[in-house]
């Protein structure tokens, strides 16, 4: 089964290849918890994607996906966000309602009929395994990030994910009282691991004490004061 979405916005220019990277998979533990040496993060509820620019295109990976020719147009401003080529974005990608909340059904929708334009397509980056044309996998998280907030400039539809180093506990209340259900936490020493990384990639799950009225807008997670550079 084809594993790629490629969304081909103009013909693309000879540039660096990048090759076919494996996803990084978060392990599940019991709860949130406070530690210096991790940086935190929202758990956005969406599917983890591979966004991959080189030469003026832009195509998204997804496992097991089948093959939603184009569905995700609205993405093509990647590859003007972006200040280089030869770029793979490992993140999450979402489709926001009319108010501009994550909406997971409505992705599921896109996903299932790529013709449908349902919704707005999101994607929020979170890690960088490839850059400038080179892996950057042996590099430590906190040094990729560093290069995702260099090279990524935040806009609308794709922007850099937010979080807090050390304070999870801290991130996991004020995502519970909003309505999601997780946060993730990425080791700043860890290279990058494809596959399950217990060591380097977790998923912590939050409790919220009170069903909030209605889900975050994504800008809105965006915007809260928990932006803390690795």
């Amino acid at each position: 089964m084809p594993d790629q979405l490629t969304l081909a916005f103009e013909t693309p220019e000879p540039g660096p290849r990048v090759p076919r990277i494996r996803a990084m998979t978060a392990v599940d533990v019991p709860a949130p918890f406070d530690d210096e040496g991790w940086f935190f993060e929202p758990w956005w509820p969406g599917s983890p994607a591979m966004a991959v620019v080189e030469g003026g295109r832009l195509r998204i990976a997804m496992d097991q996906l089948a093959d939603p020719a184009h569905a995700f147009p609205e993405l093509c401003v990647l590859v003007d966000q972006l200040a280089a080529d030869g770029v793979a974005l490992a993140g999450t990608l979402l489709v926001l309602d009319g108010d501009g909340r994550p909406d997971s059904e409505l992705l599921r929708a896109r996903l299932v009929d790529p013709d449908l334009r349902t919704g707005t397509g999101a994607f929020v980056a979170s890690d960088l395994p490839w850059a400038d044309g080179r892996s950057l996998a042996a590099w430590p998280f906190a040094q990729r990030r560093a290069r995702l907030l260099e090279l990524l400039e935040d806009g609308d539809r794709a922007m850099a994910s937010r979080g807090l180093r050390g304070e999870g506990l801290t991130l996991a209340t004020a995502v519970a009282s909003m309505g999601l259900a997780a946060i993730s936490a990425r080791r700043l020493s860890a290279r990058w691991s494809p596959g399950p990384s217990p060591d380097a990639y977790l998923r912590l799950p939050v409790l919220a004490p009170t069903a909030p009225e209605t889900r975050p807008l994504l800008v809105l997670l965006q915007r809260l004061p928990l932006h803390e550079d690795a």
